[in-house]
């Protein structure tokens, strides 16, 4: 007799938050601590609770204090004391995170869609460009609004292009840009051995597979190429660590779309990008994140972006 598989097992922390500090901390327990999902539940009165889940060899109860120190780096120390765990199963987990989404449109363009409610479309959505991504696979779902500012980016380059995506995570961006420059040429790479298994499944099941080069490594493993668009969805930290890098594989007329970065981290960012003898040629800023594109001349703002 065949003996019955024991059932997964998730880790679910959960912390209060004041409501103005909830993508932050989302961001933080997905991008940061590499939890596979994160949900937001019962805002009022100025706070929600944040409900993060891990898969038990990425993060477990003994490990804890990674998520104090997070926290506390980031400003959002005074959680620390509501932090709680509990144990989940994996069928109970797959359901609560699929009565959380819905599609969701971005720009003028796209839509980002959870795989098990393509079929539920309406005509409307579907005469956008679909990306399909599971949520529960994490590593950049589309619902934050440092990816959003990637993905409208996006939009606006009219221009056939080179693409780097770098820190591809799910492969959101990569897809993104192969749905909307059908001759683009694009890079992505990743160091997460397992969210490049993610992005790889992903890649399929939208059907651009064929048009993106999935590479698990550094950016050094792409150092001989050059490219005229280079998407940087990472920490204010690690972009501006990178910028020096990117420089070399920028072309002169190129551009560097950077997201991840905390708008009382910015100026650190804006200083790095003066330092390198960058421009901006776009400025946002959405619910406390700062999202930019630099470019090696100031004149090819009206030349690529529309």
């Amino acid at each position: 007799m065949t003996q019955k598989k024991a059932p997964r097992t998730w880790l679910m922390v959960e912390f209060d938050i004041d409501t103005e500090h909830e993508d932050m901390a989302s961001w933080l327990m997905i991008h940061k601590l590499g939890a596979n999902g994160c949900e937001l539940l019962s805002p009022s009165a100025g706070r929600s609770t944040v409900q993060a889940s891990f898969e038990l060899d990425r993060l477990d109860e003994t490990q804890m204090t990674s998520v104090n120190a997070a926290l506390d780096e980031y400003g959002l120390g005074k959680s620390v004391g509501s932090l709680r765990t509990r144990k989940i199963e994996e069928e109970d987990w797959l359901a609560e995170w699929k009565r959380g989404f819905q599609p969701l449109p971005t720009g003028e363009r796209l839509l980002v869609c959870p795989p098990w409610l393509q079929q539920e479309l309406t005509d409307e959505q579907r005469a956008r460009l679909i990306i399909l991504i599971e949520p529960g696979l994490a590593f950049g779902t589309g619902f934050h609004a440092t990816t959003q500012f990637c993905l409208k980016s996006l939009e606006r380059l009219k221009q056939q292009r080179r693409i780097l995506d770098v820190g591809t995570g799910s492969g959101i961006l990569a897809i993104g840009a192969a749905l909307l420059l059908a001759d683009a040429t694009i890079v992505a790479v990743e160091i997460d051995p397992e969210a490049c298994r993610v992005a790889a499944e992903n890649l399929r099941i939208n059907n651009v597979d064929h048009r993106v080069q999935l590479i698990e490594g550094e950016i050094e493993t792409i150092k001989d190429q050059k490219f005229e668009v280079i998407l940087s969805n990472l920490t204010c930290e690690d972009n501006v660590a990178l910028l020096p890098e990117y420089l070399k594989l920028l072309e002169p007329s190129g551009q560097i779309v950077m997201s991840g970065i905390l708008e009382e981290k910015s100026a650190k960012m804006r200083d790095a990008i003066q330092q390198n003898g960058l421009t901006i040629v776009q400025d946002e800023t959405n619910s406390g994140w700062v999202g930019l594109v630099v470019a090696n001349m100031p004149q090819i703002q009206s030349l690529n972006l529309h």
